[in-house]
């Protein structure tokens, strides 16, 4: 909480109309982050890892040990995990995009009203 209340002190040392600026441009950005993140992951951001899970139970099944998987089959498996990887980049930025946005309300907030938010605490 003392690394919030600081980071809104420290964004309210800006001029207002630069705030202004920089929270229309994070909400512009986390808007269209939003409209174009299920093009990619589709339902991926509510269900986590369970679709990586069950794939790979269903592939796994009837597996035998050593495993004699084919090299159209490794080379599949890899660019799934990578673009599942990709995925949940893109959902660490669409999160850290929320923080910058929410961040900017309210440091334009907390200055329209006035309110002096106090500096953190060492």
């Amino acid at each position: 909480m003392p690394h919030h209340e600081g980071l809104i002190s420290w964004l309210r040392s800006f001029p207002p109309d630069r705030l202004t600026a920089m929270s229309a441009f994070a909400s512009h950005r986390l808007e269209r982050f939003r409209s174009k993140l299920p093009l990619a992951t589709g339902g991926i951001e509510k269900l986590g890892a369970l679709p990586a899970l069950a794939a790979l139970v269903v592939q796994f099944k009837d597996m035998q040990w050593p495993p004699h998987p084919s090299w159209t089959q490794i080379v599949l498996f890899a660019g799934l995990m990578f673009f599942y990887w990709l995925c949940m980049l893109l959902l660490s930025q669409r999160f850290r995009l929320e923080l910058y946005d929410a961040l900017l309300r309210k440091a334009l907030d907390a200055g329209a009203a006035g309110r002096v938010i106090p500096p953190p605490i060492s």
